[in-house]
């Protein structure tokens, strides 16, 4: 199984160089087109053992509306696609739980050089460690025993810089120590260690993503074991074992060629009612189907 987490798409506020935590910032036109290439590329992904593409079942999103129309991308890059599959992402999951970190009296400042720890109420660590442990148990863990050594399929997570750095590292805290270690930065000059909690500060593009491939072992029973009960009784494996490995961090090939159109067109707010550049470059059939329908 293949884990995603991705960043959205460019924001108006990320053009206007705001903190935008629980701020419902939309995309911005160029955004739109990052979201469109990110879709058409993930859908594209070959599986582990062939060259059979991925499979999205599930799809989970902040609610803030960056975010879900980054996913609703992808969804829809997956059904313009066609997957003869029965288990297959049929919606976006919109989760408060998985939203940015609230910069509270911070929201929608500029950001002039200053450190978004300089706000004295803005949701703290722990707090947002809280809302991503819940998150990990309640949907990720579940679908990681239940289809973690099944090729083939992919999770997609869709959600903002500083949160998908908690979700990383509480992930690879659980599942994959080694890859947490491997990931963090190196030792201070001097020789001194990193004090405190391991954290990640991985630098997100827009529609950059993170590719984490997830396995499951299941060892067999030990059928000497005496009567102990498990969740596994009547099977002749024990406890599953999720392990993880990072592939890739914050891949961005898919927005290779990609220019922002000049004269502030690509920073400003899209409008869906305006049509793209590749509506004007489509096939003629194309066009006027669309001016029939």
């Amino acid at each position: 199984m293949r884990l995603f987490l991705v960043r959205h798409g460019e924001s108006v506020d990320n053009v206007a160089g705001l903190y935008a935590g629980s701020r419902d910032s939309t995309l911005t036109s160029h955004g739109v087109l990052q979201t469109r290439r990110l879709g058409s590329h993930l859908v594209a992904t070959p599986s582990s053992s062939g060259p059979d593409s991925i499979v999205i079942t599930n799809l989970f999103s902040s609610d803030l509306q960056r975010a879900f129309l980054t996913a609703s991308a992808i969804l829809d890059a997956q059904q313009r696609k066609g997957v003869e599959e029965t288990r297959v992402a049929t919606e976006v999951v919109k989760l408060v739980g998985i939203r940015e970190r609230d910069f509270r009296s911070g929201e929608g400042v500029r950001i002039a050089g200053g450190s978004r720890d300089a706000f004295a109420d803005a949701e703290s660590r722990e707090e947002m460690q809280v809302r991503v442990t819940r998150f990990i148990d309640d949907h990720l863990h579940p679908l990681f025993i239940e289809e973690g050594d099944v090729d083939g399929r992919a999770i997609v997570v869709v959600s903002h810089g500083i949160i998908l750095n908690v979700i990383l590292t509480a992930l690879l805290q659980r599942y994959a120590p080694s890859e947490l270690s491997r990931l963090l930065p190196p030792d201070l000059p001097g020789g001194s260690k990193l004090r405190g909690p391991p954290k990640l500060h991985i630098s997100w593009s827009n529609t950059g993503y993170i590719d984490i491939s997830v396995s499951v072992v299941r060892d067999k029973k030990d059928m000497d074991g005496g009567d102990q009960h498990d969740e596994n009784e009547g099977s002749e494996y024990g406890p599953a074992s999720v392990r993880m490995r990072v592939l890739a961090v914050n891949c961005i090939d898919h927005l290779a060629g990609l220019k922002k159109t000049r004269g502030g067109i690509g920073s400003a707010k899209f409008d869906a009612k305006q049509k793209t550049m590749d509506a004007f470059f489509a096939p003629a059939a194309k066009r006027q189907k669309r001016q029939e329908d």
